[in-house]
């Protein structure tokens, strides 16, 4: 089928390029710029040019496809600036896919949406999102509204926390080796992580065999605390052991919402995707973090 993945240069967003592409299926990767073109095509997608924000350009994008993919989001610290191209960008294609017949919405979110949990999160676990997460929460209700007055069919995608050559790994890696990382005292709380190309293959799994109204968590099998992945990846790359920080001290530095956002504990399951027959080739972050690590320590962080 033909797919249009907004974001297509980014982080998730090349992975699911990837993935999509080795099932033989047509995909357009929607960037911003023309320098961003070339990573679309090495990952064997045609780019788009253009701009969510563009009437103009969003319907051109649109066109022809069967399936849209929203991954993109803004790198701007401003949460302003973050709604309007998660939240906008979101309507907007909306808009276009009514127009040209579209009827399939994959929405890309995280798993920062769920609340503090001790026990295990499952796609209904309570929900708390702040933030950054509130932006990806709206984005998915936006499509749910109009689902929800029919002619779209909306499925949500929620990742843990992916790693890979990018995004918030690669920030981790680098305050690593300068000795600069912190976790939230006293580090135990729960994290869910997934490797990058298996979050790219959890996209193409769930829009192979597309549930409309699902949602689901993708993750690997097995979750690990803060501190205890920090420290993996501070010995793999032979830095420092990473120290922690007061709470009140970091509320301070980073404010309370990020805090409460760090701080909280998410061991996720990721039974229903599995029930789709996706599994990850990295089962652990054991697994994976040494298959990413070699290009991150050897070309970009050493510049």
């Amino acid at each position: 089928m033909r797919v249009l993945v907004t974001g297509a240069a980014g982080f998730v967003g090349r992975n699911v390029v990837s993935a999509l592409a080795s099932g033989s299926h047509d995909v357009r990767g929607l960037v911003r710029s023309r320098a961003q073109s070339d990573r679309v095509v090495a990952r064997r997608g045609t780019p788009v040019v253009g701009d969510l924000l563009d009437p103009v350009t969003v319907p051109q994008a649109v066109e022809g496809c069967e399936l849209v993919v929203h991954l993109a989001q803004s790198a701007s610290d401003s949460l302003v600036e973050r709604r309007a191209v998660r939240v906008g960008g979101v309507r907007n294609l909306i808009a276009a896919m009514a127009r040209a017949g579209v009827r399939r919405l994959l929405v890309g979110s995280g798993y920062w949406v769920y609340a503090d949990n001790p026990g295990t999160i499952t796609e209904g676990s309570p929900l708390a999102p702040l933030s950054i997460s509130r932006i990806n929460f709206d984005t998915e209700e936006a499509a749910r509204e109009h689902a929800r007055r029919g002619g779209l069919e909306v499925v949500v995608v929620r990742p843990g926390m992916v790693y890979g050559d990018g995004s918030w790994f690669h920030e981790m890696v680098t305050e690593l080796r300068a000795g600069s990382y912190r976790y939230v005292e006293p580090g135990e709380n729960l994290l869910s992580p997934i490797h990058e190309e298996d979050a790219g293959q959890a996209f193409r799994r769930v829009a192979e065999d597309w549930r409309p109204g699902e949602t689901y968590l993708a993750v690997d099998d097995r979750p690990v605390t803060t501190r205890a992945f920090a420290e993996y990846v501070a010995t793999q790359i032979g830095a420092p052991l990473p120290m922690g920080i007061p709470r009140e001290e970091a509320e301070r530095a980073w404010g309370p919402d990020l805090v409460r956002l760090n701080a909280a504990s998410r061991a996720a399951s990721n039974a229903r995707l599995k029930q789709l027959g996706w599994r990850p080739s990295y089962r652990t972050y054991e697994e994976g973090i040494p298959s990413v690590l070699p290009h991150l320590v050897g070309s970009s962080l050493s510049r």
